[in-house]
C-alpha cells in the first residue's frame, strides 16, 4: 500500500511540474524536420521584403521582419500578421521547386513553419531559413524560433520569443529568449488584477529598465499613457537627465518636461524677448491652427516677462506655484511663449516614487501610476 501511495504522489508530482502539452507543431527548438503530417503551402511571396498583402477579408496586411505582433488595445493575446493573409492568392501552382516560401499547417490549419527558399540556377531550392511555432494544445501561442542557415546550409536557431503566461493561459510577459531562460528580459509585461482584467502594459528596453507604461480603464480600454525619456527640463542626476511623465494626448507641439523647481530655473537662451506662459481655456481644440500663435481671447496669462541678458525667464515665487498647479490640473493645456510665434507644451514630470510603483508589475492597485 505505501508503495502504491508514493508511485500515485510521484505521478501526481509528474503531472502538475509536467511541460504543457503541445500541438502537432511541435516544439519550435526542435529545428526543421521532415514536414510529416503537416500541409505545405508553396507561396510566391519573399518574407525577406516588406510588402503590402492581402488579407482574408480583403483589408491590407502589411508584413514586418518579425511575425508576432503584440497591440496595445483590446485582446492582448499575440497574433501573427502571417495568420492574417490570405495565402491562396500567392499560392504557386508549380510547386515547391518554384516557391520563395514554404508555409506548413498542422491538420487545424494552424502554421507551424515558414521556409524561406533560396533557389540557385541549379539543383534543388535550399532552405536559408524561417520561423517555427510552438502551441500549447488548445492552440495558443508559446513560441517563436527564427532559423538561419549557416555556410554548411545546416539550420540553427538565431532568435527566439517567448510568450510566458498565467495559470488561467493570459499572456504576462513578452520575452525575447529562449523559454526558462532566467537570463532573458522581458520587453513587455501585462499586469492583471485578480479578475484577470488588464490594468496596465509595461514596455521595457534592451536591459529591462522601463520605458512606457499604457493604462487601462475597468472596460479595458486604454487611459493615460506614462513615457520615460530624456527631459529638456529635468535636472542633472545620475540618470542622466531621464524623467517620466504623463503623456499629452497631442503631441503636435514640442514638449517641455519639467521638475517642480526647474520653474525657478527657466531660460530661453535668446536675451531681449518677451515671453508668457499661459492656460488654454477648456474647450479650446488645443490643435487648432489658428491657436498656435499669442491670443488673449482663448488664453490666460499665468506669468509674463522679458528674458534677461542671458535669455532667463525668472518666475516670481507665486507665479511658480501658479504656473505648477495649472501644469497638474489642466495637463496638456499650459504653454510657454518664449515669443510671441513659438511655444512649448509645459509637462510636469512624475516623481521618481511614483514611476516605480507604475512600473511594478506586482502593483496590482487600479490606481500604481497615479
Amino acid at each position: 500500500m505505501r508503495n502504491r501511495l508514493r508511485l500515485a504522489a510521484a505521478a501526481l508530482a509528474a503531472a502538475l511540474y509536467a511541460a504543457p502539452a503541445m500541438s502537432a507543431c511541435g516544439p519550435a527548438d526542435a529545428g526543421f524536420p521532415a514536414s510529416g503530417a503537416l500541409t505545405a503551402v508553396p507561396v510566391s511571396v519573399d518574407l525577406a521584403q516588406e510588402r503590402v498583402l492581402l488579407g482574408h477579408n480583403g483589408e491590407r496586411v502589411a508584413t514586418h521582419p518579425l511575425p508576432v505582433s503584440l497591440p496595445d488595445a483590446r485582446d492582448p493575446l499575440p497574433r501573427t500578421w502571417m495568420d492574417k493573409v490570405d495565402w491562396s492568392a500567392y499560392r504557386v501552382d508549380g510547386g515547391q521547386a518554384s516557391a520563395a516560401t514554404l508555409l506548413l499547417f498542422d491538420a487545424d490549419g494552424r502554421l507551424c513553419r515558414v521556409e524561406r527558399r533560396d533557389r540557385p540556377r541549379r539543383g534543388p531550392p535550399l532552405v536559408s531559413g524561417g520561423y517555427a511555432f510552438e502551441y500549447d494544445a488548445a492552440g495558443v501561442l508559446l513560441r517563436v524560433a527564427e532559423y538561419e542557415a549557416a555556410a554548411d546550409n545546416a539550420l540553427t536557431i538565431s532568435g527566439q520569443v517567448c510568450l510566458k503566461r498565467d495559470a488561467q493561459g493570459a499572456l504576462e510577459a513578452f520575452i525575447a529568449g529562449r523559454c526558462g531562460d532566467t537570463g532573458a528580459v522581458a520587453s513587455r509585461r501585462y499586469v492583471r488584477n485578480a479578475a484577470g482584467a488588464l490594468l496596465r502594459v509595461i514596455d521595457a528596453a534592451g536591459q529591462g529598465a522601463p520605458v512606457a507604461v499604457q493604462t487601462f480603464d475597468e472596460q479595458g480600454r486604454p487611459r493615460q499613457r506614462y513615457v520615460r525619456q530624456h527631459a529638456r527640463g529635468a535636472a542633472p542626476d545620475a540618470d542622466g537627465g531621464l524623467s517620466a511623465y504623463a503623456q499629452p494626448a497631442s503631441t503636435r507641439d514640442r514638449l517641455f518636461v519639467l521638475e517642480r523647481d526647474g520653474l525657478s530655473r527657466l531660460s530661453t537662451e535668446v536675451p531681449g524677448n518677451e515671453w508668457r506662459i499661459v492656460r488654454i481655456k477648456d474647450g479650446v481644440p488645443i490643435d487648432d491652427e489658428d491657436m498656435q500663435s499669442w491670443d488673449p481671447r482663448a488664453q490666460t496669462v499665468l506669468a509674463e516677462g522679458v528674458t534677461g541678458s542671458e535669455g532667463q525667464s525668472p518666475l516670481a515665487s507665486q507665479d511658480q506655484t501658479r504656473v505648477w498647479n495649472a501644469m497638474r490640473d489642466h495637463p496638456g493645456r499650459v504653454f510657454w511663449y518664449v515669443d510671441p510665434m513659438s511655444r512649448l507644451l509645459l509637462t510636469p514630470a512624475m516623481a521618481p516614487a511614483a514611476w516605480r510603483a507604475c512600473t511594478d508589475p506586482g502593483n496590482l492597485a487600479g490606481d500604481a501610476c497615479g
